[in-house]
Order: structure tokens, then C-alpha cells, then sequence
């Protein structure tokens, strides 16, 4: 069966489960399942940064593929060279930042990659407490913290040069979407970076979508499916690059953008807040 087949059928399957209220449960299930799975092949990674490997369960929870140790970590080492490729192009480095937040950090895929830096101090929040207790247990050089589906983050205005958030707009509705937009502004310093990932093009094109928000996408309008479960993995939000520009980012300068450019195929757009 084609990749695109496959996802047309577990869509089937998901609004199946929605209709009688047993989406989430479903997910949560196969994340579980993975992370067994996972757990009786033995199917463990040592990190190179010597430093430990969250739990299966854990990792399963933030995407199906990071059940197995070694794509969690080579991804998120490939997050973080992204990153700093990005913010280089912008003429500056994460020396520069004086502060970097993990906004969605999980158990640390991303976060884990900044034990080497010297002159900026790294942050991390997520809404789920025991990802954040993981990180502060086993990434001292890090400083997580919880925080709540909707604002305000736990930080004081202007305290970042650069936040990013990987997989975490795919996770939500709308409306939070544009309070958590505001938000983030708010704690970026002026000139600061905001870097996100989306659901594009690649995504939208492999049978995810009904025909009536296939032709929504492609008129540029924002899809969300299963806004109701916001804040979960069940929740999915598909982007088009130019609502982007005119809607969600609009109160950013957009720096640069790379279509399906991480491990996960998602959209990656880097914004700026005015000077």
C-alpha cells in the first residue's frame, strides 16, 4: 500500500473513533503500543552527547517515528544544525541570542543539542509536566518549565533573541494559534527570531485531507482537523505558505522559508519581530 493510500485509510479510521468520542484514547493506545514495541526490540540508541535517553513512552508521545531511539535523536541533532543554519544566514549565531526557548521542548529531541553553549542561556516549556520533569532531571545545563494550553508563558517581556517551535502550531486550533502568535511576540526581544514548522504542501497532498479542505488549502485557507483535541498529537492544523505570510505571521517580518525541510517533511518558516 502507497504512503498516501495508508494515511487516507487511517484518516477513515480517525473520524470513525471521533464520531463516537474515542479519538483520543485511540492515539494515546498507539503511542503506548509503539513505545512497547520499541521497548521489547531493545531498540535503544546511545547518544553521542553522553547524556541519557528519555523513556519510550515519552518519545512516542511527541510522534510515532521517535519511538526509536535512534530517529529521535538523529533528528533532533538535524533540528538543531537547521537552526543554526538559519540563524547564521541572518548574519548572527546562537552565541549572539543572550536567550533561546524550546517552545514545545517535550523530552528534549531539540533542546538536548545546546549543552555546548557558553554565552546564551537555554529555556524549555512544554504543557505536559512529565516532559518537563524529565528535562530538568537529566538536561542541567537547561531550564524547563510547564506551561498551560493558552498564555501567558512563565518569562518576563523581551526575554529572548530566539524561540522556535517545532510540531507544535500543527497541534492546535486557531484561535490559539493567533494568542499563542501574540505571545511569543511579546517575549522576543526586538529583532528576535521565531522559528516554526507547519504542515505544507507535502502533507496536504497525501490523502490527509477531503476533497472540500484539499480545495480550502489550496485557496490558501488554514485546515485544522480535530480541533477539539487541541494541544494533542490527534489535533492536526495544515498550513498553506501564504496564510502564513498574510495571517498567522503577520505581525512578523518573514525572513526565510524551506518547504518540507525537517526529518518529518514539515514547513519550515523563520520570522523576525520588528526592530
Amino acid at each position: 500500500m502507497s504512503e498516501p493510500a495508508l494515511w487516507g485509510r487511517k484518516r477513515a479510521v480517525l473520524d470513525a473513533f471521533d464520531r463516537v468520542h474515542l479519538a483520543r484514547p485511540a492515539v494515546r493506545l498507539y503511542e503506548l503500543a509503539l513505545a512497547a514495541r520499541s521497548d521489547l526490540r531493545g531498540r535503544g540508541a546511545a547518544a553521542s552527547d553522553g547524556l541519557p535517553v528519555p523513556p519510550a513512552r515519552l518519545r512516542a508521545q511527541i510522534g510515532p517515528l521517535h519511538a526509536d531511539a535512534a530517529f529521535f535523536l538523529e533528528s533532533g541533532r538535524h533540528n538543531a544544525d537547521l537552526i543554526r543554519e538559519l540563524v547564521r544566514e541572518q548574519g548572527s549565531s546562537l552565541d549572539d541570542v543572550g536567550a533561546l526557548l524550546d517552545w514545545g521542548c517535550g523530552c528534549g529531541r531539540v533542546l538536548r543539542n545546546w549543552s555546548a553553549l557558553e554565552q546564551t542561556r537555554v529555556y524549555g516549556c512544554d504543557i505536559d509536566a512529565r516532559m518537563v520533569t524529565w528535562c530538568n532531571a537529566n538536561l542541567p545545563f537547561a531550564d524547563a518549565r510547564v506551561n498551560q494550553l493558552t498564555p501567558p508563558l512563565p518569562y518576563d517581556d523581551d526575554s529572548f533573541g530566539l524561540a522556535y517551535a517545532f510540531s507544535v502550531m500543527t497541534h492546535l486550533s486557531r484561535e490559539l494559534q493567533d494568542v499563542w502568535m501574540r505571545e511569543l511576540l511579546r517575549v522576543l526581544r526586538p529583532g528576535g527570531l521565531l522559528l516554526i514548522s507547519t504542515l505544507g504542501e507535502y502533507y496536504a497532498s497525501r490523502n490527509r485531507l477531503t476533497e472540500p479542505e484539499r480545495e480550502a488549502f489550496a485557496q490558501g485557507n488554514l485546515v485544522v482537523l480535530y480541533a477539539h483535541s487541541a494541544g494533542t498529537s490527534l489535533c492536526s492544523a495544515y498550513h498553506p505558505t501564504e496564510y502564513v505570510r498574510a495571517e498567522l505571521a503577520r505581525d512578523f517580518e518573514h525572513v526565510a522559508f524551506r518547504a518540507a525541510a525537517d526529518d518529518g517533511r514539515h514547513d519550515i518558516h523563520l520570522l523576525r519581530k520588528p526592530a
